[in-house]
């Protein structure tokens, strides 16, 4: 049986009537519920899920943007239960299902590699004169990086330091660099020595890429490559950002802005909405780019994409509260889209801390979990069904 149908035994919800497609409520706010204890999905270049997608890392809190919360809990989408394995006092960043380690941040200042099954410390690192800016597993789920910085990204000359943690070692360090702004690390799925990443000059200048390739070693790192019919952003702030890898390894998906910005983003009437965003998928080894701008309204924020490599799985902007799916091959001929369904009305204002749906494919490919309804009574997370007309 699979995860959706094991859920749908314990949960709630309705089937949506354009589409045909079944939808959980595993979540609602409620009228009765303090914003702070909303419960929604990780941002989206998190491992999410533990038991081979059985649970599901959520967090709670007022903050939006990037990691912030107060809490973070398993939901068991086969008996809906929550359980909080954490040791007391650490916020959990995610979860790698194969090896069953978590990364933690205990307070703010020590990142933690912790094994869940042993309920102990693998490694560690501490900083105190270094701000934090991201901890992430390599394709392996065994080692994690984690990337500090020093100055105001972006303004003024900023210094990097990325550390990688291996269970039972020393924190080692193997980065550094100097004006530039480090974060959004990934391992590579299918290669656990290469991992990407954005380098964002510091102060800012513009330029065309700021996705980096690099290996552990250090043999590689270099700007994802981008051959000559690839689109290239008019200025820094819309370079390909927010990424995620294909399961397979083979594609980088992201967005761009090649149109050109009158407000930059640090301005207080930027929104993100506005924008003439591009939805991406390129191949890093040649620069390859099925590309295609998004139809008004289906920019949504962030992306992920299903297990077997073949579709971005995408949620629309404010006035296109549906969830849908875009198939990657297609995309090099142009926009494709088929909607799954439509979730609670999400009302935003375009800033970057805004709440996201921030989809997650559930492993076995039978479902996507998604928040929605922000920020009403329904703000919440949702399991959809994965339609039939995709398998």
């Amino acid at each position: 049986m699979t995860l959706f149908n094991r859920a749908a035994k314990v949960f709630d919800g309705w089937t949506d009537p354009e589409t045909g497609v079944r939808v959980l409520r595993l979540f609602r706010r409620g009228a009765a519920c303090a914003i702070e204890d909303v419960w929604q999905t990780l941002y989206q270049q998190c491992c999410p899920f533990l038991n081979d997608g059985r649970e599901v890392l959520l967090r709670t809190g007022q903050s939006y943007s990037g990691l912030g919360g107060k809490e973070h809990q398993l939901l068991d989408l086969t008996t809906g239960q929550w359980r909080n394995p954490f040791p007391a006092g650490y916020k959990a960043v995610q979860v790698f299902d194969a090896t069953n380690i978590a990364l933690l941040l205990a307070g703010d200042a020590r990142a933690v590699l912790w094994d869940l099954g042993a309920d102990t410390e693998l490694a560690s690192v501490s900083w105190e004169d270094w701000r934090f800016s991201g901890f992430y597993f390599l394709g392996d789920g065994r080692r994690a990086l984690v990337s500090l910085f020093r100055g105001r990204p972006y303004d003024e000359p900023v210094q990097s330091r990325m550390h990688l943690l291996t269970p039972g070692e020393q924190p080692r360090l193997i980065m550094e660099a100097d004006g530039y702004f480090c974060n959004h690390m990934q391992g590579c799925p299918t290669d656990p020595e290469m991992f990407a990443y954005d380098r964002w000059p510091s102060p800012h200048r513009s330029v065309e890429q700021v996705t980096h390739i690099a290996t552990v070693d250090g043999r590689v790192n270099e700007p994802v490559k981008l051959d000559e019919n690839a689109p290239r952003p008019l200025d820094m702030w819309g370079c390909r950002d927010h990424y995620v890898w294909t399961p397979d390894g083979s594609r980088i998906v992201s967005y761009l802005n090649p149109t050109p910005m009158e407000i930059m983003p640090k301005s207080a009437e930027f929104n993100h909405f506005a924008l003439g965003w591009w939805l991406s998928a390129l191949d890093w080894r040649t620069g390859e780019d099925y590309a295609a701008p998004y139809p008004a309204g289906r920019w949504g924020g962030h992306m992920q994409i299903t297990p077997d490599s073949k579709y971005i799985i995408a949620a629309g902007g404010p006035g296109f509260d549906k969830l849908f799916a875009v198939n990657i091959a297609e995309l090099r001929q142009g926009w494709n889209e088929q909607i799954i369904c439509s979730y609670p009305t999400t009302t935003s204002i375009g800033k970057n801390s805004d709440p996201f749906p921030y989809p997650f494919a559930l492993p076995d490919g039978s479902g996507v979990i998604f928040s929605a309804g922000w920020y009403g009574d329904e703000h919440g997370v949702y399991l959809a069904e994965w339609p039939t007309s995709l398998k």
